[in-house]
């Protein structure tokens, strides 16, 4: 039988507000030319807008034949705008509709629209996969479809106009044996799609049609990065086998492979129509730029490494005179780009700048300052291009084995250069240890602080976080606020000052994936914890029962949908004033209408009933002669009808006497209609049935019965052990049938919180009696879930786990301060044990986990416990549950201890008549040789002391004896002497 999707709710503690940026690293990039934005996608869920600050519109590299021209001084990049699109990883965004839209890809299996020049600040679904989405791809920024590519190995191509899914390709093929058809990467360019993934091949298709065009076969590993030119004859493929190859579609074959890198191939990027200008970017943080234009061989190109980050580069994109990188940091940096037309000079070293964080910008050099008097300056007026800068392209090129003198320097013109070879030129000089053209960035866009580690406590109420820059803060996840910072430390040395000794069940999932804290619950797991009131820092004074405990899920989600519990109070008040009011115009219509039956006394004396006047056909309405007598009856009060009717008004009257009073709550249901005549926006009636009385018998008064009772889903005849009044034939119920004795149970498709109210308003419905309709919403009180008051930008998430998905999906995401106003959406698509409990105040039911244990007198000082038999034993076994507290043990021993010894001078007896001393005041117990305290819970006591399997053994003794004196009188022993 196949698993059914679970719901679950997830909620995220707010962070304190920040100016804007990324809170965890940057897994894509896009740049807006014309308008001059950068577009950031992070691991915290965010797509982020920069005014970049620096003219992109063309480059303002050196030209043969022109003069140089110094760039201007930059400003700083500025913060534009961000939203919250996704609740799990960004993987991909693109550009598209003339760069108006945003599209982006995420790990929580959507694809997802937004426009930022637009009035509205919200991004739209447009697509779902199965699994996570990991690249999206489009022709050009002016396009109206995207292509997404994910882990469910499938290539989805989606309309941005609102027309959905246009095409759909399976890599795994018809018989899915592909297991390794996972999409990592994509390309689109002159009319084709090229795909790549684990499998290491690169596949080419049609968009039109979704059928192959070529594979193309060579890579060893991963494809991580695909670029397809503009005319779609040449395609270029990056991956984790360290290599870049190039692969012509006409030829069906790879020109050539690239082995400039020396770790996984990470990303690519070209605004080249051809190709022949990219750059890419590795795990180790190297990011080269090639340019193989006019070169009759590969190797006869140029490759420099432009800059060398500290992590591995996710994306790089590059616009201008410069180009961004996005790593595993929330910060992003800009470097200057390499202008491959320039000189290249020998020996040339510049002088090396500690690395800093700062955000100003950095003026590019125009002159040198070298780190000795041997390190002459560079050309004048050029940017020039230290051979130490060049890479190998591949393992065909070569590199001089002699070593010239570092002090003399050489100019190599790059014009000169290309008309013989590029390696012949480098030959001429010793590249030595590789050292890219930029040594510190351009600018750095800070990012904000995110969380990156957590641990909870044993309360199972308070965490522990580590954030980017190393501060641990206490969170509490009832009131959704953090507690306490201890600065920068470690959190395991934070943990070990802060923990407590206790055992409370798991009843959350805590993750910090988005930078941020949240709390997972699940309907088999979330109710399972329980706290005591007197330890739970209650901020209300309320008086709570002896030991009360409290469900800390239950406690948490009382509070977090109190808004939605409010708005649904508020519309059951509506819907039961409504069904009232129209009772009451039925009702007086009913005392308006004549009575359809006439009751009369026959020779006999007995009662014979009349029906009433039958259409003659001739337009006027008679009464039938009374069968047996020769005349005809004179009815009382009602006179005869002389005025022929049209068909229609008859019609009308008729359907108005069974609408208004065969349909009242005592009278005989009219033949003339099959519904109840409920009018529009009016709720209709549900008419009982003998078997549905039955059934409902012992449930509350509205018939409730809870969601999954299969007893109480039983029919009468079934729970008395009686055989069905109905013949037993061997034809097929009607789906008419079907349905309506499916009416009064809950869809297993739709259970939801719209089902829920659904059935209570069924409830209503059938509810007869004469004191009014009483509402059936009863929330918890705080006697029993104390107010929390949770902020109101504390994130909502209703997430569902599909068991054909590879991720969990989202059905909506809010705040605690809006779901009041999100009513309508909830209602479809809020779970029915969510509902149960925010409504009607129930919770699953679950059997009681419990602790066995035995008691033991301590060195046979006390009498033995009677055993269950009620004769003393060695011991007496017992089970109770797990949050059952010492004292009550203790209790328990007090209790049954034997009353000739109760009867004795031991006990202590209160002064002046008071109140007698508490067990936990004259009893211990022991476990272990250790002390167990009076608040210890039977759970922790097994895991914190006992520590070991079977039955937990607890010894009881009386306390010290000066102990004793304090309680009570002076007593005697029995020597005499006072003790």
């Amino acid at each position: 039988m196949a698993r059914k999707a679970r719901q679950r709710i997830s909620y995220v503690l707010p962070l304190a507000n920040s100016p804007g940026g990324h809170r965890l690293g940057v897994n894509s990039l896009a740049v807006d030319r014309p308008q001059g934005i950068l577009y950031t996608a992070g691991r915290d869920g965010v797509v982020c807008l920069w005014n970049i600050g620096v003219d992109v519109s063309g480059s303002t590299h050196h030209r043969p034949g022109s003069e140089y021209v110094p760039r201007p001084v930059p400003t700083p990049s500025t913060f534009r705008d961000q939203i919250q699109a996704h609740t799990h990883w960004v993987n991909d965004l693109v550009l598209a509709h003339s760069n108006e839209a945003v599209v982006s890809c995420s790990s929580d299996l959507t694809v997802k629209l937004w426009r930022p020049h637009s009035t509205s600040h919200q991004a739209n679904t447009i697509g779902v996969h199965s699994d996570y989405v990991k690249c999206l791809a489009t022709p050009s920024g002016h396009s109206d479809w995207v292509a997404s590519g994910g882990l469910d190995r499938k290539i989805r191509v989606w309309d941005l106009n609102g027309g959905g899914e246009k095409l759909q390709i399976d890599i795994a093929g018809e018989d899915g044996n592909n297991t390794k058809g996972s999409v990592y990467s994509l390309g689109i360019g002159g009319g084709v799609v090229a795909s790549g993934g684990p499998e290491g091949c690169v596949r080419v298709w049609d968009p039109r049609s979704g059928k192959p065009i070529t594979k193309f076969v060579g890579h060893t590993d991963n494809v991580r990065a695909i670029l397809v030119s503009e005319q779609g004859n040449m395609v270029l493929t990056a991956s984790s086998d360290t290599t870049i190859k190039l692969w012509s579609v006409t030829a069906g074959r790879c020109l050539d492979t690239l082995s400039m890198h020396n770790d996984s191939v990470w990303s690519l990027h070209s605004s080249h129509p051809g190709l022949e200008i990219f750059h890419s970017s590795d795990r180790s943080g190297l990011i080269a730029k090639t340019d193989i234009r006019n070169v009759a061989e590969v190797e006869d190109g140029i490759c420099v490494a432009v800059c060398q980050e500290k992590g591995g580069v996710n994306k790089v994109v590059a616009a201008g005179d410069y180009l961004w990188t996005a790593t595993s940091s929330s910060s992003i940096n800009r470097w200057m780009d390499v202008d491959t037309n320039a000189d290249l000079v020998s020996d040339y070293r510049r002088p090396r700048v500690a690395s800093s964080a700062s955000s100003r910008p950095r003026i590019p050099f125009t002159s040198s300052v070298g780190t000795g008097a041997s390190s002459p300056p560079p050309p004048a007026g050029r940017h020039a291009i230290p051979i130490t800068a060049l890479l190998r392209m591949s393992t065909s090129s070569s590199f001089p084995s002699n070593v010239r003198d570092p002090d003399a320097v050489t100019v190599y013109s790059m014009a000169s250069a290309r008309q013989t070879s590029i390696s012949e030129t480098i030959m001429e000089g010793d590249p030595g240890v590789t050292v890219p053209y930029n040594e510190i960035p351009d600018e750095t866009i800070e990012g904000q602080r995110g969380l990156v580690k957590h641990f909870l406590l044993n309360d199972r109420r308070r965490v522990l976080t580590v954030d980017t820059a190393g501060e641990v803060v206490m969170w509490d996840l009832l009131k959704c606020v953090p507690i306490k910072s201890f600065g920068e430390r470690h959190l395991e040395d934070v943990a070990m000052e802060v923990n407590t000794t206790d055992s409370i069940a798991n009843w959350c999932q805590v993750d910090t994936r988005t930078g941020k804290l949240a709390c997972v619950l699940e309907e088999n797991y979330c109710f399972d914890a329980e706290m005591y009131a007197d330890e739970a820092d209650i901020e209300e004074k309320l008086e709570f029962r002896d030991d009360q405990r409290i469900n800390m899920g239950k406690w948490v989600l009382r509070y977090l949908f109190s808004n939605l519990i409010d708005e649904e109070i508020r519309r059951d008040e509506e819907y039961r004033k409504t069904l009232e009011e129209k009772r009451v115009r039925k009702e007086n219509i009913q005392l308006q209408l004549p009575p359809t039956t006439f009751s009369m006394i026959d020779a006999a004396g007995s009662p014979v009933t009349t029906p009433t006047a039958k259409n003659t056909g001739s337009g006027f309405y008679l009464f039938p002669q009374t069968p047996n007598m020769g005349i005809g009856v004179a009815t009382p009060n009602v006179s005869f009808m002389t005025t022929p009717w049209d068909g229609d008004t008859a019609r009308k009257s008729m359907e108005r006497q069974s609408v208004d009073y065969f349909s009242s709550g005592g009278g005989v249901s009219s033949p003339l209609v099959k519904n109840s005549g409920a009018t529009p926006g009016e709720p209709e009636e549900v008419p009982g049935s003998p078997v549905e009385t039955k059934e409902e018998k012992g449930t509350s008064r509205f018939g409730w019965r809870p969601f999954g009772n299969k007893k109480l889903g039983r029919s009468a005849s079934t729970d008395m052990g009686t055989k069905s009044p109905l013949p037993n034939t061997d034809e097929k119920p009607s789906e008419q049938t079907v349905a309506e004795e499916n009416s009064d149970k809950p869809d297993a498709l739709d259970e939801t919180l719209g089902a829920v109210i659904r059935k209570i308003r069924a409830g209503y419905e059938r509810d007869t009696s004469d004191e009014g309709i009483t509402t059936v919403i009863s929330p918890s009180l705080p006697q029993e879930t104390p107010v929390l008051k949770p902020p109101h930008g504390t994130s909502i998430i209703v997430q569902e786990e599909k068991p054909d998905f590879g991720g969990v999906a989202d059905l909506y995401r809010g705040t605690v301060g809006s779901l009041g106003e999100d009513a309508d959406l909830l209602e479809r698509v809020m779970p029915a044990w969510l509902a149960e409990l925010l409504l009607l105040n129930r919770t699953p039911f679950k059997d009681t986990i419990k602790v066995s244990f035995v008691l033991v007198p301590w060195q046979d000082e006390l009498p033995v416990l009677p055993s269950e038999s009620g004769s003393e034993g060695k011991n007496s076994r017992l089970n109770a549950n797990r949050m059952l507290r010492a004292k009550k043990v203790l209790a328990y021993v007090a209790e049954h201890l034997a009353p000739p010894f109760m009867n004795t001078s031991y006990v202590p007896k209160p002064k002046d008549g008071g109140d007698p001393p508490k067990p936990e005041e004259w009893l211990e117990l022991f476990c272990h040789d250790q002390i167990v305290p009076p608040t210890m819970t039977l759970a922790t006591i097994r895991s914190f002391v006992w520590k070991t399997g079977g039955d937990v053994t607890l010894h009881y003794r009386r306390k010290d004896r000066p102990v004793l004196e304090t309680l009570g009188e002076k007593r005697k022993d029995t020597s005499g002497k006072t003790v």
